[in-house]
């Protein structure tokens, strides 16, 4: 271990230090609030000294990560394996969104054991700016098991367009060795090199690597890269990984988050019930207003309270326009029916009805809670559900929404000579589509003229991507395409975005929303919820129904949308309602789903054409498991096709699946009308490694349409399995 005089010779600077300390846990709404100043102030420090780093090749960005700015000299400390090798170029983003160029210089990287250093010219640099400032470098020595920390960091790479800063964390150390801190502060790709701070603003730790579920992560020890400092000042590239990646002469993705075992959880976490339970006061008025909102039985998510006349907000994607078996527990426990009586697509709130009178609710449209501002998700048992903390300002979702729907299109505006040719009409022409993408099974080709896509004329690109961002990934969305003069309608069930590297998006404990984006501005936490948690109020530390939870968007953020947004919408949609006389008409999954037609001997279902029922039970994106489905963990979810027979009589059916030994032999069923076919899941070497299993024949009484569906067998002792296909084999 070496003290701060090196730093000091670099021109490191401190701070004076943040008064009032928290130790130990929250256990009242006093120390809640005071944790919350310690936070914004500790934010207030590290932000300044916080980058974005992207390692460049030929002037072109091949990967990016995070880093730390320790002193005037133009030194950055970041993790190894985002400098991958010395001598790299570099672009380094302020936290303002201003650039300057720089170089990796060295780097320790064995295992968890992961620092780097990368440096720019400091010329013209202003260290005195409220932009750019130097961090205080911390010591191991006074943090502790159960501290409080933030974590900063581009998480899933850096936004430009327009520019995203650095985006907050709140955890507490959950975990302590000489070289590693473990947390639960959320991580994820892109976050590497970013800094760990403690409540001073000091900067304690190197962001290295996440876990497999968002509150098990890892950063390097402050004093494990002190003691590495001045060799990495020197060139020196040490380490087992840093000799692989030399010998390789290649680079490892710096947005890609090592994934590895952490160590179980074995320290005090941040939602704690002895935590919650202290500031469960703060929830008294919104538990009033929170809901559960069950369709056929399952919980799909929360409602909120919108009028005292029995009108409930909730999630439209979730809530589904398909089954009339709509039910509502109140907040008296109650459980009555509901109507849906209006949708707002772009905020993705459905309004619904019931015959129960309830109290007023409260929304406080004039507060908007701060960066750094501590909030809590109201749960369904008087207590507070989940904690966090509010990562950015105003944020209207970008490039990271790595779970947000995906049709695998790149277009380009048309030309006024290829308008005139298409008879004056405005469109986009296809540029590139995606192989085995929605839009490459939809049909679409390159150099296709497109009209409208979701009912919508696009012009260019961002339309696009706007527009299928207000569909969560499984809708059926239509697209119009010009063929010899005439509009031909396509179909395209939506995906989710492929993730190539890096820790899954989704996780088993905190499933994403299949629809995560394209509501335009909102509040980003990193209270981490999962997908059926969403809908409900969620307030701040003076009680205040700051806004309603509208996703779950990865394993490292949930956006809510604002009281006054809410607001807003609540007198949209019961204007609409008290038009209507009858609820919204449902919709028939026989008329209007994608059908897949009977036309050879085997017809096969694929998993990326699946209608997919319940929260949690979602598209693959791994690119080696891409077209499963996955996460399938809830014994309520299932998947379903819209088939149209041709030909009656038997046909063999063949489950193509994957599976974990520890997992495999669990029940599940393929059932067409009233007949049901049980199967066994088998184990695989792999998840990407699909076997098929034979599980009997079915009858198709008559031609036409039905509806085919796999589901569970009963209670889960983990994961189903990942599904890739089902073949229907009609027999001689």
């Amino acid at each position: 271990m070496i003290n701060l005089s090196p730093c000091a010779a670099l021109g490191y600077q401190a701070d004076p230090p943040i008064e009032q300390a928290i130790d130990g846990p929250v256990v009242d709404i006093q120390s809640a609030l005071a944790l919350e100043a310690r936070v914004k102030l500790a934010h207030a420090r590290s932000l300044p000294t916080s980058v974005g780093v992207e390692i460049m090749d030929s002037l072109m960005p091949v990967s990016s990560g995070s880093g730390t700015i320790i002193s005037k000299d133009g030194w950055i400390l970041t993790a190894g394996h985002v400098c991958g090798l010395p001598d790299q170029d570099v672009t380094i983003h302020f936290c303002d969104g201003r650039t300057v160029k720089g170089k990796t210089v060295g780097l320790h990287w064995d295992g968890m054991q992961d620092c780097g250093v990368v440096r720019f010219d400091p010329s013209g640099i202003d260290f005195e700016s409220a932009q750019i400032k130097v961090a205080e470098l911390g010591s191991m020595e006074s943090v502790e098991i159960g501290d409080w920390v933030i974590a900063m960091g581009h998480t899933f790479g850096i936004e430009k367009d327009p520019f995203r800063p650095p985006v907050l964390r709140l955890g507490r150390v959950t975990g302590l060795s000489d070289s590693v801190i473990n947390m639960d502060a959320p991580l994820s790709s892109g976050d590497s090199g970013g800094g760990v701070f403690d409540l001073d603003g000091r900067l304690i730790g190197i962001n290295a690597s996440a876990g497999p579920e968002p509150d098990l992560n890892s950063a390097t020890t402050i004093d494990f890269a002190k003691i590495h400092l001045s060799d990495m000042q020197q060139k020196a590239a040490t380490g087992k990984n840093a000799d692989e990646e030399r010998e390789a002469k290649g680079r490892k993705a710096a947005s890609k988050q090592l994934e590895m075992k952490i160590p179980a959880r074995n320290g005090p976490r941040k939602g704690e019930s002895q935590i919650t339970k202290g500031i469960a006061p703060v929830v008294d008025n919104a538990i009033l207003m929170t809901v559960e909102v069950f369709v056929d039985g399952r919980l799909v998510g929360f409602g909120t309270v919108a009028d005292e006349n029995g009108f409930i907000l909730a999630k439209a994607s979730d809530v589904g326009m398909t089954s009339a078996n709509l039910m509502i527990a109140l907040p008296d426990g109650l459980t009555v029916g509901g109507r849906r009586m209006a949708v707002d697509p772009d905020l993705d709130l459905v309004l619904i009805a019931t015959d129960e009178a309830m109290d007023a609710p409260m929304f406080a449209v004039e507060v908007s809670p701060a960066v750094g501002s501590l909030l809590v998700t109201v749960g369904r048992d008087g207590f507070p559900a989940a904690l966090g903390v509010r990562s950015l300002d105003e944020y209207r979702p970008g490039r990271s929404d790595v779970t947000a729907s995906y049709l695998g299109l790149r277009v380009r505006p048309i030309t006024p000579e290829e308008r005139t040719e298409h008879g004056e009409r405005n469109g986009v022409i296809v540029m590139m589509v995606s192989a085995s993408s929605p839009a490459a099974r939809a049909g679409l080709a390159v150099g296709d003229f497109v009209t409208t896509i979701g009912g919508k004329l696009i012009q260019n690109q961002p339309e696009l991507g706007e527009e299928v961002r207000r569909h969560a990934a499984g809708e059926i969305i239509e697209i119009i395409r010009i063929k010899e003069d005439r509009e031909e309608k396509l179909r395209a069930r939506l995906g989710s975005r492929p993730n190539s590297h890096g820790p899954s998006p989704s996780t088993p404990h905190f499933p994403a929303s299949r629809r995560s984006s394209g509501f335009g501005p909102v509040i980003q936490h990193d209270t981490a919820l999962r997908a059926d948690q969403i809908g409900g109020p969620i307030v701040d530390l003076d009680g205040n129904i700051v806004g309603i939870n509208i996703a779950r968007a990865d394993r490292t953020k949930s956006y809510a949308l604002s009281a006054a947004v809410v607001k807003g919408a609540i007198d949209r949609l019961m204007a609409q309602a008290k038009e209507r006389t009858e609820p919204l008409p449902l919709i028939d999954p026989l008329n209007t789903g994608m059908v897949i037609r009977e036309e050879k001997s085997v017809t096969r279902l694929n998993a990326n054409t699946a209608e997919i029922i319940g929260t949690r039970l979602r598209f693959a994106q791994k690119v080696d498991t891409l077209g499963a489905l996955e996460l399938w963990i809830d014994a309520n979810d299932s998947a379903r096709w819209l088939v149209e027979f041709t030909t009656p009589g038997e046909y063999s059916v063949t489950v193509f699946q994957s599976c974990l030994e520890e997992h495999a032999g669990q029940d599940f069923a393929v059932q067409l009308g009233a007949t049901q076919l049980p199967g066994k899941t088998r184990a695989t070497a792999d998840l990407s490694d699909f076997e098929a299993v034979d599980i009997g024949s079915i009858h198709v009484e008559t031609p036409g349409r039905a509806i085919i569906e796999i589901k569970t067998g009963g209670r889960l002792k983990g994961p189903l399995m990942n599904l890739h296909a089902i073949e229907l084999k009609r027999k001689s």
